[in-house]
Parts: C-alpha cells; sequence; structure tokens
C-alpha cells in the first residue's frame, strides 16, 4: 500500500508546481488602456479574448464598473489581467500579464437653461429653477450673482457648472420674479367661530390635497412678513395684531378661526412637536403664530418689528393643526 501512495504524491505535487510555473510564466503583453466616460470597453480587450479563446485555461477579467450596456460609468484607474485557472484541481492564479484601465472625464457638463421661468415673489430661489446640469460625472450649478425674490423684476445671472472632473461650463439666462401679490382676502368686521364650516372644507379634500393647501398656506403668509402690527386689527397690509395675522391667513383659504388668540389652544387638532408641519399652528400664552418650516414661524411680533419670519422663541406652547 505505502508502495502506490509516494508516487501519486509525487506526481501530484509535480502537477501543482508545474502548473505554478506555468501560470506564473505567462508573459502575453497587456497594454494600458485609456477610455473616456460612458464609452464602451475597446476592442482591443475583446482581441485578447480571441487569442486565447484556444487555451482553455487562461482568462482575461477586468474590476472596471459598467451600466448594463457595458458602458463605463465611474472615473478612475481599473485593473484587468490574465488569470490561469487549473480545471483538473480547481485552483485559479494570476499571471505576469496585467495592465490598467483608465476611465477619464474630458467632457465638460452641459447646462440647460429653461426658458421663460418666473419665480415665486418672496419664495426661496435654487439654480434648478432655471437650468438643468448633464453629466455622466455628476455636476454641480452655482449662479455668480445674488438673487433677491423680495424684490421683484426682470434678473440676468451667470451660471457655473463643474462636473467630477473638474470640467467647468459656462451659460447665461435669464428669468423673472413676479410682483408681490396683493391679498385675496383681508378680514374686516365682527368675527363669528365657525367650526362647522372647517369641518366642512377638511371632509371636501383629499390627504395629498390637505398636505398641498397647508404648504400653500405657510407660503401665502411670507408675502407679509415687513407689513405692520397694529393691536386689534385685522389687516394683513395695514396693520393686524397675532391673531387677526392667523386668522386672516386662514381667513383666505375658507377657514374660520378664532379672534382671540387665548381660542386657539382648542382649535383644530393637537400635534406633537415632531409632527409639527407647514401651517400649523404655533400657541403661546397670549401669542400665536403660523409654523412655516425649519423651526420657523411668521406671526405679527410687537408694534416695533411688525409682521417677522422668524424662529419659534423658546417658552411654554402647544401645536395646533387646522387642516387634518
Amino acid at each position: 500500500m505505502e508502495i502506490f501512495v509516494f508516487p501519486i504524491s509525487i506526481m501530484i505535487g509535480l502537477t501543482f508546481i508545474m502548473g505554478f510555473y506555468y501560470e506564473r510564466n505567462i508573459y502575453t503583453k497587456l497594454n494600458d488602456i485609456t477610455v473616456e466616460l460612458g464609452d464602451k470597453l475597446p476592442e482591443e480587450i475583446t482581441r485578447y479574448m480571441n487569442l486565447l479563446s484556444n487555451d482553455s485555461n487562461l482568462a482575461l477579467e477586468n474590476s472596471v464598473p459598467v451600466d448594463e450596456d457595458g458602458n463605463t460609468k465611474i472615473i478612475g484607474t481599473f485593473s484587468y489581467y490574465l488569470v490561469y485557472n487549473d480545471t483538473n484541481y480547481k485552483f485559479s492564479k494570476l499571471t505576469n500579464s496585467k495592465s490598467t484601465v483608465t476611465v477619464i472625464d474630458t467632457i465638460k457638463p452641459t447646462i440647460k437653461v429653461k426658458e421663460n421661468v418666473e419665480i415665486d415673489y418672496n419664495s426661496e430661489f435654487s439654480v434648478s429653477d432655471i437650468a438643468e446640469c448633464i453629466d455622466l460625472s455628476g455636476c454641480k450649478m452655482t449662479v455668480k450673482e445674488a438673487v433677491d425674490t423680495k424684490k421683484s423684476g426682470k434678473y440676468e445671472v451667470n451660471i457655473t457648472a463643474i462636473d467630477g472632473a473638474n470640467n467647468v461650463s459656462y451659460a447665461k439666462t435669464t428669468f423673472k420674479v413676479k410682483e408681490k401679490p396683493n391679498p385675496v382676502y383681508v378680514y374686516q368686521g365682527n368675527y363669528t367661530l365657525n367650526i362647522e364650516q372647517n369641518n366642512i372644507k377638511n371632509s371636501s379634500l383629499s390627504d395629498d390635497e390637505k398636505a398641498a393647501l397647508r404648504v400653500q398656506v405657510a407660503n401665502f403668509s411670507k408675502q407679509f412678513v415687513g407689513n405692520p402690527y397694529v393691536y386689534g386689527g385685522t389687516s394683513l397690509t395695514n396693520g393686524t395684531d397675532c391673531s387677526g395675522f392667523t386668522m386672516s391667513i386662514y381667513a383666505n383659504f375658507g377657514y374660520s378661526l378664532p379672534r382671540s388668540s387665548g381660542d386657539y389652544y382648542g382649535v383644530g387638532m393637537a400635534v406633537s412637536e415632531n409632527e409639527l408641519l407647514p401651517g400649523d399652528i404655533v400657541v403661546y400664552p397670549g401669542h400665536v403664530g403660523l409654523y412655516v418650516g425649519g423651526g420657523m414661524m411668521v406671526h405679527a411680533a410687537t408694534p416695533q418689528s411688525g409682521i417677522v419670519y422668524a424662529p419659534m422663541y423658546d417658552g411654554y406652547r402647544v401645536y395646533r393643526r387646522v387642516i387634518y
């Protein structure tokens, strides 16, 4: 029995040694390759595969990320190499034939400007409102000029776009900031709370419509920032106090709210601070305002400051949702 084991062990060992020698001493030359982002790998790689097709022990592999169509999708330096596969003894080894594939992006990003853009008065401006940037390696746009949407009129701006390979493009465009709108409705006169009116209004709306309407209420309130505070007033333009402001904002959307800030503790439904959404009401002892997102609220603050857009201030407060 021992007589046969020894020669078999020698044969297996020699096979592995020869395989190791064979796979480490293949010197098929592979060239370094440079390819543009978004292109397919060159035919040179395919050509090597065809040359090696008669040798079942050799394969060509690469680490270049490609999309489902075979196009390169990430810039960077990657490798491709020959691999020796021993089909009898189930092992693989890298050969000495290894090279790099460098994926580059030399194409400048494309800036597509939008035509006839009009931005709402006192809205948040983003460069994506006026243009779109297109590039396979991603791109970021900036505007050189400052844009103040509290100033209506025509703006001409210069756009810069830079992609992931630091290629830069430039474009110029114009857009318009709309005129400051007049209030749709300004409450004047005696007030009578009509809860049923609110219930009917809410029941007629879908959840998506309610969410959109809350945002409209918040955005509508911002246009009156800077207008005066008048104790006992309800005019969004000529002067109002805190409860008159909140009441008049909601009146523009068909909702009936109390005239006194103390009555707002029972308005609508209670929500927690974690649930707070733009359009909800912030109630303090003796004061009330409209939450507009990001920890900010719009409210008729004091005779000195008038209607302001400011962070919610500290102190005891509760939150009520009218549109629910």
